[in-house]
């Protein structure tokens, strides 16, 4: 139990210090109905970019020294359910601390990541590198809002 306390606590400690607080200026807030307004296309990225995204995780992989095998996308398409999404499967291997330092690198980068399923292997117990199957998803900006009954023509 002590144990779990105390790496709880790192991890907290670790946490705040990574992320440091900045005082907000009154130039720098937003009313609430202005934040409420306000559209998803500056934070989210739009599908012309997704070679882009491809190579940003491809040389974050590398500089992290895994070994980027293979790479799958898709674009998945606005529905009424969800935002249109870049869909991302790839293969890594390599040192679980670097495996660790990209996922955590990679979505403080880019907010509008998600990791959808992450599955790690090796082929021993005495092996250092593992395999790392990842399925990310990037939410687009495309298509978003979506249209209204009284926008259509």
């Amino acid at each position: 139990m002590a144990i779990a306390l105390a790496l709880l606590a790192w991890v907290h400690q670790t946490h705040q210090a990574a992320r440091p607080f900045s005082a907000a200026t009154p130039s720098t807030l937003t009313a609430p109905a202005q934040a409420a307004s306000a559209p998803l296309n500056p934070i989210l990225p739009h599908a012309t970019e997704a070679i882009a995204i491809l190579r940003i995780l491809e040389s974050e992989a590398k500089a992290n020294g895994l070994a980027w095998p293979q790479a799958e996308y898709r674009i998945t398409p606005l529905s009424d359910e969800a935002l249109s999404a870049l869909e991302i499967r790839t293969t890594l291997k390599g040192p679980y601390p670097q495996l660790r330092q990209l996922i955590t690198t990679l979505l403080d980068k880019q907010p509008a990541m998600a990791l959808r399923e992450l599955a790690l292997s090796r082929p021993n117990g005495d092996a250092i590198e593992v395999e790392a199957k990842l399925h990310w998803t990037v939410f687009l900006a495309d298509g978003w809002p979506p249209a209204t009954q009284e926008d259509k023509p």
